[in-house]
């Protein structure tokens, strides 16, 4: 595709075909049966670059990236990529039999085992060692000793526990210190999505229903939270809050491998982050 079939900063604004939320901070918009474009002040570039990169080193399916750029005026950036067919798993969830859950679920699988196989970093974060974009590493100013990257699997604990200390009591946080490094210890780092859930997930109906194999195909969306992390990130982010979607539950456990020590240690840490 040349530069002047790519849509101008105009033409996106002006596009009301939304993809997401409207009023979602990061916005994605539909501008031809080809192209769709996420964009806004809190889209980090570094996604499309991510996406670039696994594109490059693997046969993850992702979606390809036509363009990447910034309005400096507004602080936007944009993030042009072809138009993924198909609807989330999330609208489709319950409709799909119990065969096309399987279907659907191994393939999953198979994109994410290889993610994992991609050559590991010698750090925990994202691409070209940025810090981790996860709401456990957030604060408003950065700080490298919580948001990384970190050299270590203790390096990513000590800044957790930093974290924590700002949300919860000093001693509190020193309580789960010993907790912590007894438990989220001694793991390889993978390259992990970050943000595995139905939402996130495209599948698209690629033969008649009537078709027994080969019905569909899926795509992983969402990059922004994408890095080297622990190999029970994965895990433990795409099971958090599980209780209110047994569905979800059910297939990610046939996607991912279960950590459950780590998953109770993590379950802790996110109910002080997010509640």
């Amino acid at each position: 595709m040349s530069e002047q079939d790519l849509p101008t900063i105009a033409q996106i604004k002006a596009a009301t075909d939304f993809l997401s939320q409207p009023d979602a901070h990061s916005k994605v918009v539909k501008i031809s049966d080809k192209i769709a474009v996420k964009f806004g002040t809190q889209v980090p570039l570094l996604e499309a670059e991510t996406m670039r990169f696994i594109a490059a080193n693997s046969s993850v399916p992702v979606p390809k990236v036509l363009a990447a750029f910034s309005e400096r005026e507004t602080g936007m950036n944009f993030i042009v990529m072809e138009l993924v067919q198909g609807r989330t798993l999330e609208d489709l969830m319950a409709t799909l039999s119990a065969e096309e859950k399987l279907e659907i679920s191994l393939q999953i699988k198979t994109a994410i085992d290889e993610l994992r196989s991609i050559e590991a970093s010698k750090f925990i974060g994202g691409l070209n060692r940025q810090p981790l974009n996860n709401a456990v590493f957030w604060v408003p100013e950065h700080d490298p000793a919580i948001s990384g990257p970190f050299d270590t699997e203790e390096a990513m604990n000590e800044g957790m526990l930093k974290h924590l200390e700002q949300r919860t009591p000093a001693a509190y946080a020193q309580f789960l210190r010993g907790m912590m490094n007894s438990t989220l210890c001694g793991h390889e780092t993978v390259l992990t999505h970050g943000d595995l859930q139905p939402k996130n997930i495209i599948v698209n109906r690629i033969s008649s229903p009537d078709d027994k194999k080969g019905r569909y195909e899926v795509c992983l969306i969402d990059w922004e939270s994408a890095a080297w992390y622990p190999e029970y990130w994965e895990f433990c982010t795409s099971t958090f809050g599980c209780r209110f979607r047994p569905e979800w539950l059910e297939l990610a456990t046939h996607i991912l491998r279960q950590y459950p020590t780590e998953f109770l240690m993590m379950q802790v840490i996110f109910g002080i982050v997010y509640y």
